[in-house]
């Protein structure tokens, strides 16, 4: 039998697949993802990274005994400068470090030529973030580095609660949008308290604390804190000093009666009780008594105890109104417990609205001029801006909440204590006084917790 005849090739009718070029596998052009050693040479730092380059030399005798345990990350600079124009004086070389500026220091002193890098241009939208985070997460920024690139993420755009969001965990624990408040007002101390923070002579919390006055307090307040007082007892001596009348005139000089016009000044009075006048006619008149001065009356505890407590929520009253976002449906349930608490209580509306209008401006966002606070909530009635409209009704409810708890003199209410944990929980506020902590129940009469 002869043999099988050899099948017949069959051409296959499909088309060869086609394969897009940014998904070939390997071509001339390094993509996002790449590791790649570059030229140390061939990089330059980050103009976002406010992180102080301390710890270098250690860093390098770690990698010169286990060697680069991870690699660091670039953006090509013509990718930096086309999204960062205004940074383009800073960038001197053909990359721009991402994260990894202390291990590319390290390496310089060890004398390496090349370093392993992740080529990470997908990132350059994200460059200010993704520095933040990296030093945040490595729990190197002080303070004031913290803030600074809190306040270019604002500049960015960012609202202190999406920063919050986008950093996230820290090395330090979550971070909270009033933290991040907290953080950026820093940079609106004086020179000298920001020094102070700087070198280490001022802890953070303590310059909080100094956020509260004005610049010449703020520089008293320093010097007592440096002193030894406590910051919480500095702060009160300020705040006691501002309080305190201007002491009463000496007694004006009177006539010696002969039609001179000479006074007595500098003449020394006969008598601690007794004042000697001019009848007007060149004789003496009898010394008539003199008023003693009454000795000032000591400002009781509690009474300093309360200004100075009000004057620290007032300061977290302006937190949560610059923090809050009446657009963000999670801060609805917020505003609704504010206002609330405001309808089914007696209101000083007028007063409130002085005192919300004076908030909005301190903090930027009243959003329309007015003359004065009523022409102001008339023109927000106006605007039919529904996001405005909610904001200044928080700050009006809020400033009505805050004016009623400030005021009462017996014992706080529901109302009070409901106001007082407002602030506790969304503005981070901490009761400092002993006569607060008493009446929010935290210590006992007699000052135990």
């Amino acid at each position: 039998m002869a043999g099988a005849l050899p099948r017949p090739k069959r051409n296959s009718t499909k088309s060869k697949p086609t394969v897009a070029p940014e998904d070939v596998l390997y071509t001339d052009k390094d993509r996002s993802g790449d590791i790649l050693d570059l030229e140390l040479t061939s990089l330059c730092p980050n103009p976002f990274n406010k992180r102080e380059m301390k710890g270098v030399p250690e860093l390098a005798a770690t990698i010169k005994e286990v060697g680069l345990l991870q690699n660091i990350a670039h953006i090509r600079a013509e990718v930096w400068i086309q999204t960062y124009p205004e940074t383009a004086d800073k960038i001197t070389a053909p990359n721009v470090i991402l994260f990894g500026e202390h291990r590319w220091r390290a390496l310089q002193e060890l004398g390496w030529e090349k370093i392993p890098s992740v080529l990470r241009d997908d990132k350059v939208e994200d460059a200010r973030l993704i520095t933040l985070i990296e030093n945040l997460r490595r729990a190197q920024l002080s303070a004031l580095e913290e803030a600074e690139h809190y306040q270019a993420l604002r500049e960015a755009g960012l609202s202190y609660e999406q920063i919050a969001e986008k950093v996230g965990e820290t090395a330090d624990g979550a971070i909270s949008k009033g933290t991040v408040w907290k953080r950026v007002k820093l940079l609106t101390l004086e020179p000298e308290v920001q020094q102070a923070l700087r070198d280490g002579t001022l802890k953070v919390s303590a310059a909080e604390k100094a956020q509260k006055l004005d610049g010449q307090d703020q520089r008293a307040y320093l010097g007592l804190v440096r002193g030894g007082a406590r910051p919480e007892e500095a702060h009160s001596q300020i705040l006691a000093r501002q309080r305190q009348p201007e002491d009463s005139a000496d007694d004006a000089p009177v006539s010696t009666g002969n039609g001179s016009g000479e006074e007595t000044k500098g003449v020394p009075d006969p008598s601690p009780e007794t004042t000697t006048v001019s009848t007007g006619n060149g004789e003496a008149a009898p010394p008539a008594p003199r008023r003693p001065k009454q000795p000032k009356q000591p400002v009781a505890k509690d009474d300093a105890d309360r200004r100075t407590a009000a004057a620290a929520r007032d300061a977290h009253c302006r937190l949560l109104l610059e923090t809050t976002d009446p657009a963000d449906p999670s801060s609805h349930e917020l505003i609704l417990s504010v206002l609330a608490a405001a309808v089914l209580a007696p209101q000083q509306q007028s007063a409130a609205q002085q005192r919300a209008y004076t908030w909005l401006r301190e903090i930027n966002r009243h959003g329309l001029e007015a003359a004065d606070a009523a022409a102001y909530f008339n023109a927000v009635q106006d605007s039919g801006d529904s996001a405005v409209q909610r904001l200044a009704a928080f700050a009006s409810a809020l400033a009505a909440a805050e004016l009623r708890t400030g005021a009462r003199r017996q014992s706080w209410s529901s109302r009070e204590i409901h106001h007082v944990r407002v602030l506790q929980e969304h503005a981070q506020y901490e009761p400092q006084t002993e006569w607060e902590q008493k009446e929010l129940g935290l210590v006992t009469a007699g000052g135990d917790r």
